[in-house]
């Protein structure tokens, strides 16, 4: 007899804290920017690290050392 769930459940996807685009590296982070930066017009982009998520970002403002 093959197993059926009693009630039809949504399982959700887990989600991040953050709404942004999430990047596991920074190298994958920085490959995104080359991209963005080889296919469009843009301001100057770079990468941090979320200190919510622990993971990168993408962003236009200007940073501390920036």
């Amino acid at each position: 007899m093959k197993y059926r769930p009693f009630k039809k459940e949504r399982i959700d996807p887990i989600d991040f804290p953050c709404k942004k685009e999430v990047y596991y590296t920074l190298e994958d982070a920085q490959m995104m920017i080359r991209h963005i930066e080889e296919t469009r017009v843009t301001r100057k982009i770079r990468a941090y690290k979320c200190n919510v998520c622990g993971f990168w970002h993408l962003t236009s403002r200007a940073g501390k050392h920036d």
